[in-house]
C-alpha cells in the first residue's frame, strides 16, 4: 500500500527535518505517547498538526520548537501553581506593611531624584543668568560701536 501524505500548514513543505512524530514528542519530554494524545485532546495551545502521512500505520507530525515552547510554557504555569499552593498566606496587615514598605522605597527614591534634579536645575539657572549678562554686555557694546559708526558717517556727510 502506498504512503499517502496530507499537508494541514503547507508552509511546513519541504522542512520536514523541523517536524516530529507524536513518539518523538514523547520521548523528548518523557511521557508515554498516550500522555502527549491526552495533551493534545485537552489543550487547545497544543500546537497544530503539520502533516499526516497515512499507510499501514498513520503518523501525525508537529513542528518541534512548537512543541518545545508549549512544553515551556506548560511546566512555567505548573512551577507557578506549585508555588502558590506552597506559599505562606499573607494576612491583611502584613499585605498593607510590604506595601507601605514599597512606598517608603519609592518615597526614598523620588526625594534622591528631586535632589539631583534641583541641583540640575540650579546648575541650568545660573548658565542661563551668565549667558544673559553676557548677551546684555555684547548688545551694550554692539550698540556704543554703532553709534561710533554713525557718527563718523555723520561727520562725513556734508
Amino acid at each position: 500500500m502506498d504512503e499517502q501524505v496530507e499537508w494541514h500548514r503547507s508552509e511546513f513543505r519541504g522542512r520536514e527535518a523541523e517536524l516530529s512524530t507524536l513518539s518523538e514528542l514523547a520521548d523528548r519530554a518523557g511521557v508515554d505517547p498516550s500522555t502527549v494524545s491526552t495533551w493534545i485532546r485537552r489543550h487547545a495551545s497544543f500546537p497544530k498538526i503539520v502533516m499526516t502521512k497515512r499507510g499501514a500505520v498513520t503518523t501525525k507530525y508537529f513542528v518541534t520548537a512548537e512543541f518545545d515552547e508549549y512544553r515551556r510554557i506548560q511546566q512555567e504555569v505548573a512551577r507557578r501553581a506549585r508555588t502558590k499552593k506552597t506559599a505562606v498566606p499573607r494576612t491583611p496587615a502584613t499585605r498593607a506593611q510590604e506595601r507601605l514598605d514599597a512606598l517608603a522605597e519609592q518615597d526614598a527614591r523620588l526625594e534622591a531624584e528631586e535632589t539631583e534634579l534641583s541641583a540640575k536645575l540650579a546648575e541650568v539657572l545660573r548658565r542661563r543668568h551668565a549667558i544673559n549678562e553676557e548677551r546684555g554686555e555684547l548688545t551694550r557694546f554692539l550698540q556704543q560701536e554703532l553709534a561710533k559708526i554713525q557718527d563718523a558717517l555723520g561727520k562725513e556727510r556734508p
